[in-house]
């Protein structure tokens, strides 16, 4: 029997989890978009629509972008013929409101299958992996002191292997930032998680296990 439901995924995790490569998996394998809310609002703005000027409204003054706004674009863009069969949310939704407001969308309710992945790793991983990011600033490579390590070292100081410039420690890459930002994550994803639990959509995945066993589970999840 072919299942023709369009493929509704949520990705969730910690910073650092390695959503950004398991998304480009997901697409490519799938054949559907990839929706960002930062995506959906920049573009909105540069276009000039009446919803992108509501939002720059609140972005320019360093305020959120309101949830019926946000739900607003994103029922704009998922109207897009690229949608047809499905698509995979990433950062959205950010919070329990917007999920409730997720799953009242006639692109959710109308025939499709929802899975919501939450790529699950510990804070001291997520502070380990992300402060030992390397960026170069001209180049705009990224390295890891971990995996992906620059080949030129002079004291403590690494070297970019694509241009040679100096590599730096980026502001969201600082110990005290990242803790600011799991701090931020788990007050807003905790209930989010829940919510998706409740629905009996949500699969935990491992993300401590590697990029290609996490690769891997994501798969079998969704086929």
């Amino acid at each position: 029997m072919i299942d023709n439901k369009k493929r509704i995924v949520v990705l969730l995790g910690p910073p650092g989890a390695g959503k950004g490569t398991q998304a480009e998996l997901i697409i490519k394998e799938f054949s559907i978009p990839h929706i960002s809310t930062g995506n959906i609002l920049r573009g909105a703005i540069q276009e000039g629509t009446s919803l992108g000027k509501k939002a720059n409204a609140y972005m320019t003054k360093g305020e959120l972008v309101p949830d019926e706004l946000v739900i607003k674009l994103v029922e704009e863009r998922v109207q897009r013929n690229d949608c047809r069969e499905g698509a995979l949310f990433d950062g959205f939704p950010r919070n329990k409101t917007q999920a409730e407001m997720f799953f009242r969308m006639d692109y959710i309710t109308e025939n499709s299958k929802i899975s919501a992945i939450l790529i699950d790793l510990p804070d001291e991983e997520v502070i380990k992996r992300l402060s030992n990011r390397r960026y170069c600033p001209n180049c705009k490579s990224i390295f890891n002191l971990i995996h992906k390590i620059p080949k030129k070292k002079i004291n403590d100081t690494y070297y970019c292997d694509n241009c040679g410039s100096e590599l730096i420690i980026r502001d969201d890459d600082k110990v005290q930032t990242i803790k600011n930002r799991l701090k931020v994550y788990h007050s807003t994803a905790g209930p989010l998680i829940e919510y998706f639990k409740k629905k009996n959509v949500l699969h935990v995945v491992d993300g401590s296990t590697g990029q290609k066993r996490v690769s891997e589970e994501i798969l079998d999840i969704l086929t």
